[in-house]
Formats: structure tokens, sequence, C-alpha cells
């Protein structure tokens, strides 16, 4: 039978024979964020940054991202966006900070880098150039942004000076090792002259001009208060100061939030250091309170109750305005909590929803000095919550971030439409994942309040309008939407176990796209643009490419990785991701796994995805679970509503009634098949409709999926009609099948065919033909023949050009009109130890190689193409990639590629291949290379990116507002003389403060300055241009060369005035005017 007399065969490889004929490259690197350590984001622009460990991402619209790592691999723990200066703030766990301008062409430039003391946090002011740097011993130090220098400004340790004047005026004081660490520090939104300083002990409001503290606020339980810790406490009974952490601001500015170690949050009147307005926790009001039936039930029961659950501390609060009201005050606010939280309770972040702010004026009275008891009540009215959210997330909350509308003020909190939170994975990641904020139920009390300051509408409205805004009520879902976010961010988030890289057909890739809508909930970002530069004859007849990866949230995620993504060469910007997602055909299996019909029958309930398979023209997909299940979806829409069906099969089970919601997911649940098996070793499926899955038990399964029904069941113990009655071993398990249709040795009918190789290198071909009444059945002659042990491809081509022989629908159409005229094919079978070439399958082999012991182990085979020459190539675990001739087999060289993992690649027909790298600590992918083994024209240089297209224009900073109505005067810390963010940078830069120098940028470098770049070559066509060019350009130096000299001398007057200030300035202790 392997005799060589067979007709000549054509040499399928003729121009890849020479070295030069292949070219690898790496097309692009792909990172995905597994341990997110910051966040930041500037609102006006829409840029986001995001840190992990030696990196900052850069994210904006689709197609603009870029990557900074840092020159010492440090964690990132702090991270700022300043919108004044468009510069990237970076400061790592070792106290260095780092200073990148944004406006750099191409990449981010790093300007500088400082070291400071022991720190804990910066704050920086969209209104002026100006960073404030909290240091653990209690300072507070200036770093001016603009100047790239540490100002001469500095604050003492404020609390200690406090302690210090209340131990000499004899008040007794409550003193803790941590409580003169400086913490946070917090700009008042709405007077830039006002600095509150989160301390340990408490909090300290200070006067920036005066260099004066204001007020102190300090909580202390009195003895028989809960507070945080409840009764319970062993300390109930003595005067407690909790630690401070974090603090926000009422929009308004008269009043702010604070939250403290043991889980406690109080509300403080900006103008009453003295009394709080409200002390609560997450469940219980007034808890600085003594309720003296409480207090003498617990002191009865001492010992005798069980111990109370610690709570966490609050880590942090951010107070949201919104656009909701015509009062200057403002409407209802949100306050986001994040901590509090027992070891009880679910992992997530609260929001309270808080009515608005705008008391009556109160009357008269003869000490306008003091809070009024009415606004002090109205204060209160306006911190106790209309309604309460819980984003319930399923890891421990590590941070989270608010991504404003537009406003970059009120702490980057004003009018906020996402939430990204950053949370612990199950696999011990820290993710980020985007939701839609405020929570639709809360947003409903924002939208009545609009509604409400609007005319009143007619009162004869129809009854129709009523019943339909009555229904649409009802749809409406409370849950907040998910985000799609960059695929940096939801690769890391759903956790990336692996992917496969797939051709398919224009009109599979047609239909792809027509059912493909515009995502309705997309994390917004509009930053930056993305240039590519152009290649001269850029290779345009790339086929298209689908990447599906599956992931450890048990979801599959489709992307276009299609070449012509980016063929958009200046002028015109990319628009888009690459991979480009198509979230509208993500698969989420948890629908079908939860499903009673299916829970029922699993054997385990740990799943976990081993390998997806996509038919490339129907686009069918199977989802094969490690457990041995098989989930086949399908593009088909099924009506809403679809009864549970009873499939004839046991395996089977019918998944049509469990349809996703469309606008989430366009793949719907067809079937289950779940013989209980064990785990499953092999799985084909057709482009015509069949599907074939092999066990480990050597038991193989085939189905017709236009039923469903199973149409083959051998190995199978259990006797069926369908049974062949064809039993193996079972440790000879099929690890290997191939759908064709073909001719075989001995039976030249064009049939379709399923070949099945086993581990032992024994091969089977099962031939299927249509019956009387149009179902399809196996014939009785099961072919075998001998094989490669350990089959890893098998590969069945037309042997005069090299193109496949699929079981799709062309072969079949011609197999049912003339099955007597099939032709030839070759099939060739790639194993572990070598591969072989057999004529028709099982007839006259053609070739034979095994392979090289010093190649290393071989990982994966693939058939590539290139123009009309075809070869087979073997990936080693040694990273190389060997080329060898078809059909001859014959050894032709060796490429190497780039070392990037130990894991398969998968390679497509055409040589591009996906390279995987997996953390070694979470098991998750951590970088995709994709690359191709033939760089011939094709596009392997990231675009340059241009954020200053996208430059903040910073809007004005917000003025003070009354407590009350207009006509109330107050003492409110005479608000109408807040300074200007350039007063604060003279004041805060000192008397030689430089004047700052604009970052140079090459300006043949533009945005899409394409009609600029027009203008200027129009304006040198002749020397006459040229010269006035120059002229005009010396003249522009002349007159800055000029202001820079009248800056230097009102600098000088400046520096003189200032001199004499400091001069007659007192000592640090003035802070308190002893």
């Amino acid at each position: 039978m392997f005799s060589k007399h067979h007709e000549p065969v054509i040499d399928l490889s003729l121009d890849l024979r020479e070295p030069q004929d292949w070219k690898p490259g790496v097309l692009r690197t792909l990172d995905y964020a597994l341990k997110v350590t910051a966040l930041a984001y500037e609102p006006i622009g829409g840029l986001l940054a995001v840190a992990t460990p030696g990196t900052i991402e850069l994210l904006g619209k689709p197609g603009v991202a870029c990557r900074i790592t840092l020159p010492d691999p440090h964690e990132v723990r702090v991270l700022h966006i300043s919108p004044s200066t468009f510069k990237l703030l970076c400061l790592d766990d070792h106290d260095k900070l780092y200073v990148w301008d944004l406006s750099a062409y191409g990449q981010p430039k790093l300007l500088t880098t400082a070291r400071f003391n022991p720190s804990n946090s910066i704050t920086i002011s969209p209104s002026h150039s100006h960073a404030f740097v909290a240091l653990q011993s209690g300072e507070i130090q200036t770093y001016d942004v603009e100047c790239l220098r540490k100002s001469s400004y500095y604050m003492p340790n404020m609390w200690k000076l406090y302690e210090e004047k209340m131990a000499a005026s004899g008040m007794p004081e409550i003193t803790t090792p941590t409580s003169g660490i400086a913490i946070d520090t917090v700009v008042h939104p709405r007077n830039l002259n006002l600095l509150f300083v989160v301390y340990g002990g408490g909090i300290v409001l200070s006067d920036l001009s005066e260099r004066t503290t204001l007020r102190t606020y300090e909580l202390v339980y009195p003895p028989g208060a809960p507070g945080g810790t409840g009764y319970s406490s062993e300390e109930i009974l003595t005067h407690r100061r909790p630690e401070a952490t974090c603090m926000a601001i009422h929009p308004s500015g008269h009043f702010f939030a604070a939250g403290y170690a043991d889980g406690s949050i109080v509300f403080w009147a900006i103008e009453d250091e003295d009394q709080p307005l409200l002390v609560r926790t997450l469940n219980d009001l007034d808890v600085q309170s003594i309720d003296a039936e409480k207090l003498e039930t617990h002191l009865a029961r001492k010992g005798q109750l069980p111990l109370f659950t610690e709570k966490e501390p609050i880590f942090k609060l951010s107070w949201c305005g919104f656009a909701n009201s015509s009062d200057p005050r403002g409407g209802e606010t949100a306050l986001v909590i994040l901590g509090g939280l027992t070891s009880e309770d679910s992992p997530g972040l609260t929001v309270h929803w808080f009515p608005a702010f705008n008391p009556t004026e109160p009357p008269a009275t003869p000490s306008p000095i003091t809070l009024h008891s009415d606004i002090r009540s109205s204060m209160r009215a306006s911190v106790e919550p209309l309604d309460t959210y819980f984003y319930d997330t399923h890891g421990t909350v590590h941070d989270y971030l608010l991504l404003p509308r537009e406003s970059p003020h009120f702490a980057g909190c004003f009018d906020a439409t996402s939430l990204l939170i950053v949370r612990e994975s199950e696999s011990g990641t820290r993710i980020v994942e985007a939701y839609e904020f405020p929570p639709p139920r809360l947003a409903r009390h924002r939208d009545v309040q609009h509604e409400s300051t609007d005319t009143e509408v007619d009162q004869e409205k129809d009854t129709l309008d009523d019943l339909a805004d009555t229904l649409q009520d009802l749809q409406m879902n409370d849950e907040p939407s998910h985000l799609v976010v960059p695929g940096y961010l939801s690769n890391g988030a759903t956790g990336l176990l692996e992917g496969i890289l797939r051709n398919v057909t224009k009109d599979a890739y047609s239909s792809l796209f027509q059912i493909q809508d515009v995502p309705q909930h997309v994390l917004s970002l509009k930053a930056g643009f993305a240039w590519q530069d152009p290649v001269e004859h850029v290779s345009k007849y790339q086929p298209p490419r689908i990447a599906l990866t599956w992931h450890a949230d048990l979801s599959i995620h489709l992307w276009d990785v299609s070449a012509q993504l980016l063929h958009k060469f200046k002028p015109d910007p990319i628009d888009c991701e690459f991979p480009n997602p198509l979230p509208n055909l993500t698969i989420d299996t948890n629908l079908v796994l939860t499903a009673p019909s299916v829970a029922s029958k699993l054997l385990t309930p740990e799943l976990k995805i081993r390998n997806v398979e996509l038919a490339p023209d129907s686009l069918e997909c199977a989802v094969v679970f490690s457990s041995g299940l098989v989930i086949i979806y399908r593009l088909v829409s099924p009506p809403n509503t679809v009864p549970f069906e009873d499939l004839p099969d046991a395996e089977l089970v019918s998944l049509k009634h469990l349809s996703p919601d469309s606008s989430k997911s366009k793949f719907s649940p067809y079937f289950a098949l779940l013989p209980t098996r064990g785990q499953l070793s092999a799985c084909a499926i057709a482009d015509i409709g069949f599907l074939a899955v092999a066990y480990a038990d050597s038991s193989l399964f085939v189905v017709d999926m236009r039923g469903p029904t199973i149409i083959l069941r051998h190995g199978v113990k259990t006797k069926s009609r369908h049974s062949l009655g064809l039993h193996m071993g079972q440790e000879d398990a099929i690890v290997c099948l191939e759908w064709t249709i073909g001719p075989i040795y001995k039976d030249h009918r064009l049939a379709l065919r399923l070949i099945a190789g086993h581990e032992s290198g024994t091969f089977q071909i099962f031939t299927f033909e249509r019956s009387t009444d149009s179902s399809w059945i196996v014939t009785e002659d099961v072919v075998k023949f001998d094989g490669p042990a350990h089959p890893l491809a098998i590969f069945v081509l037309n042997p005069k050009n090299g193109s496949r022989c699929p079981a799709d629908r062309s072969r079949l159409a011609a197999a049912l009109s003339d099955p007597s005229n099939p032709g030839s094919v070759m099939c060739i079978i790639a194993g572990s130890k070598g591969v072989r070439c057999n004529l028709n399958m099982n007839g006259d082999r053609i070739g034979k190689v095994d392979w090289n012991h010093r190649m290393g182990k071989v990982l994966n085979v693939q058939i590539v193409q290139k123009l009309s020459s075809y070869a087979l190539v073997a990936f080693t675990e040694s990273h190389e990639a060997c080329a060898y001739s078809l059909p001859n087999l014959e050894f032709m060289h060796s490429v190497t590629l780039p070392p990037v993992t130990y894991l398969p690649i998968t390679a497509d027909e055409t040589g591009d291949y996906f390279a995987w790298t997996r953390d070694p600590e979470t098991g998750l992918i951590r970088q995709a290379t994709y690359g191709t083994l033939f760089n011939f024209k094709r596009i392997d240089t990231p675009p340059a990116i241009d954020l200053l297209s996208s430059k903040p224009v910073i809007p004005a900073q917000p003025q003070p507002v009354s407590v009350g109505p207009t006509s109330l005067l107050g003492s409110w810390f005479n608000f109408q003389q807040s300074m200007t963010g350039v007063q604060v940078d003279v004041l805060l830069g000192g008397p030689d403060r430089p004047v700052p120098m604009q970052q140079p940028r090459n300006p043949s470098l533009g945005n899409d300055h394409s009609q600029i770049a027009n203008q200027a070559a129009e304006t040198q066509n002749s020397l006459y241009d040229r010269l006035t060019s120059a002229l005009n350009e010396r003249g522009q130096m002349l007159g800055d060369l000029e202001d820079r000299f009248n800056s230097l001398e009102s600098g000088s007057r400046s520096m003189v005035d200032q001199a004499k200030k400091l001069a007659a300035e007192q000592s640090a202790k003035s802070w308190f005017r002893f």
C-alpha cells in the first residue's frame, strides 16, 4: 500500500526554499494589566493612565495607547495628570517622583525626577501648577510641576504644633505615635487659598497666604459612646480618638466628610470645629452619642457577649456633585465610600445619595460669627441619605476612580459618568472593572429633581402616555451596566487563558460586521490621535483574521485582527483598537452553566474552558470544557420566547430557550453535549453542520447539528443501534480529529470523511452518507491505517495546488452531485516524533520525515501559504520554526522566533501567529506577541501618539458661593477674596521662581496638522518666502526675549517685596499664633 507507484506530484514549495523567502517579525506586542496599582484621569481631553509595577499605560480614543517604562522597575503608588501643565506625575514606592511631558509627539518625554523623604500622597489642582506632597513626618512640601523643581514654600507639622498648643494651655490631649503623620492634603474646591491636611490625629485647615491654621477638627468619643467599633469595644468606658484616614468636601464648599480608622464617617461644618454635624457608620447614625440602655445592657453582660465584628477603616471618600440644579450651591449629591465593611459583608463600594443643600435665609441674630442653628440643621439634613446603592464586586476593592464628564474641578468628581474599580480577582490579580455611574436607581432621583425645576407639564396627559411611561419604568434596570474597556484592561480583568487565530471567509467576515452593533455602554476615552507612518507598497491582500480568546471567567471574546485595520496613514488617524474587540459577539457561558437543565448533569462545579473551535464559514462555535462538556453556539437569533425542548438523545440538551440579551451578544446557545465520559481529548467542527467529540476513554460521538441528533457512538460500552461494536483499549484515546470531503484508498468516491488519530498512532476513517430519508448515517466500513504516534495535527490538501480540502458547502455540493469524479487528495499527519504524507489519506506514502532531536520538542504544526507556495512548519519549544517542503517533506531551513513563551504558538494558514506569555504567579496570560513568518510589506512599527491635540483648556475656577441665599451675609472666610491659580503659583514658587519655559516640540510632527503642513510648504516655494519666514521667526524670538526680560524685572521687584515679608515672618509656631 505504501509503494512509490503513484503519479508524480507537484512541488508546492518552490517559492519557499530559499532563506530570503522567510522573514519572521513581530508586528505587535500586547500587554495586559494583571496588577494595577494606581489610576489617573484627565477629563477634558479624556486621557486615562493605568500604572502597574514598572510601567504606565496611557489610553485615549480607540487606537491611542502608549506605554511608559519607569527607569527603575518599582511599584507606582501615586499617579496624577496635571491639566494645567499637561504633565504626568508618578510617585513610586521608593518616594521618587517622575515627571513626563505628555505634549511630546510620538512618545511622552521624561523631563525630570526628584527624590522626597518618605511620603504618603501628592495633591494637584487644575487651577495652578503646584503639587502638595504630604510627608510621613507631618510636613508638607511643594513641587513646581511647570518649572520642574521643589518650591521654597514649606508647611511644618501642624498637628504637632496643635498638640504643643493644647499641652501649653493645660488641656488634656490624646497623643499616639501616628497622630502627627500627614496622610493626605485636599485643596478647597472653591478657594485655592485654603488647604486641608489630614493627619492621623485629625484634620487641619490652613490659610496658605497667611501661613496660619484656621481650624482643627478632632473627633473624640466620650466614655460610653459606641463609636465605629460598637458597644462591644473593650475601651468603651474611656475617651477614644480614632485616627483620621481621608476626607471629601461637599461641592458647595461649606462642609465635608471625614473617614476614620474605626469605620466611622464624620460630617463637619467648616465653620464649626467643635461639634460635628453627624457621626455615623454605614449602618448606624449618631454613634458619638451615648445610649444609656444599650450601655447598661452591655456592661451587665460583659464577658458573655460575643466579640464585636471589627470594621474596615474608611479608606477613601469622594463627594460628587451634578449639573442637576440651577442653585449655585448645587443639587443632590452622591458620596462614594470605600471601606467601613465588616468581614461578614460582601466586598464592594457604597454610594449614599444625599438631598440638596439649599437652606433658606435664617432669622437675624446678634452674633453672626457662629454657625446659625438653621444652617446647621440644613447641613445635617443634606447628609442623611435619600437612598443607598452598593456596588457588589467579586473581590476586595483596593481603589476606585471616578471619571467626570468634562470638569477637572471638585477633586475630579463633578458630574461623574463612569466608575473604575480596582479589585482583587479570584486568581490573585489586581484588575480594573468599569461601571456606569451613578447607578440608575440613584440617577432617577437626580432626573426627578431636575424635571421638578422645569415648567409643569400639561395636567391632561393622555392615558396611553401614562401607561407607556409606567411600562418603561418597569423595564428599567436598577443595576449599573458594565462598560466596555480597552483590551489592555479587559483581558486582565477577565483572566485571559489562551486563544487561537483563525482566517475566515470574506462572506463570514462581512456577516460578522453586519450584525456587529455599536456597543451601548463603552468607557468614554477621547484623548489624542494615533498616526501610522506610510509604508511603501504595503500588502493589501491579507485575508480577514479573527482571534478567539477564552478566559477564567468562563467567557469567550472575539477580536478582529485583520491587517486592514492598520492600513490608515497620514493624514488619516487610526480609528480603532488593534486587535479590535467585538463586544457584541462575546459569549458568556455562565448563562448555560447555571441553567438547571445543564447544572444538574455536571459532575463537578469547577469548570475551565479548555479549547474553542470556530467554523470559518458558518461561524458556529464549539466551547470545550475540561470536564467533557461541549456547548454549541450559533449566530442564528431565536425568537423571543422558545420553550424547553427534549431531545431524543440523552447526551444532548437543547439550549435554544436560553437566548441571551441580544444587546450583549449575538451568539445564542444551541445545544450541549454531556455524555459524562470524563475528560475530552479531541474536538472538530465542520462547516456543514457536523460535530465530532472524543473522550479519554476512547469513546467518540458524532452529532448532526441540524437536528441535533447523535449519528455515531463509537467505543461506548452501552450498546445502541448507532454503535459499531468496534471497541479499543481505554488507554488508546483519540487525540486528533479532522473533517474532510474526499476519496480514500480503494474508495474513490467524493464522500464525507472523519479522520480519527489515536495516541498509539492508529488512525481510523469514518465515512458518512445520506440515507433515503435525507438523514446522515455512518457506513459500516471503518478503514484503519498506521501513522505517527501522538498525532498533533491532520491536514488534507489538493496535491495539484495545495489548497485545503475541508468539509465545506462547495465540496459537499460536489459530492452530492457527482461523487464519482473526486480527484486526488493528500493527507499530512504530524505527530510528536515525525510527519507523514499519504496519497488519498491512507494510500501510497509520498513523504516521511522524523523530527531532528536537536529541534527540541515540537509543540504545534501548521501548513502555511505564501503566494502560491506551501510549506509545513513545526514550532518547537526552542523558539524555532522548522520548514519542510510539500509534499516530499524535505527539510528546508529553520527560523528563530522571539523567545517569549513556552506555550504552543497558534498560527494561521498565512504564517501569522500569536505567542502567549503566561504570568508565573497567576497562570494568566500577561503578554501576547502577534508576529508573522513573512514580514514583507507589513506594518510592524507602533503608531506615533499625539496627545497635544487633546491638550486641556482649563475651565474657570469655581467661585465661592454663599452658605444661604445671596442676601445672607456671614463670615465664611471672606470667600470673595479667593486667590487665582497664578497668585498661588507666585506664592508657592517664591521670589526665586524662574520664568516657566515652554517645552520644545518638533514642528514637523503634528497631530492632524496636515493642513498646517501644506500651508507651510506653500509659503516656502520661493526664496523670498523663506527669507520672510526667517525674519518673522527672528522678530518673534526678539519679542519673546523682551517678554522674558520684562518678566525678570517684575520677578526681581517681587523678590524684594517677598524678602521683606519673609524677614517679618514669625517662626513656625506662628501657624497657631502663640
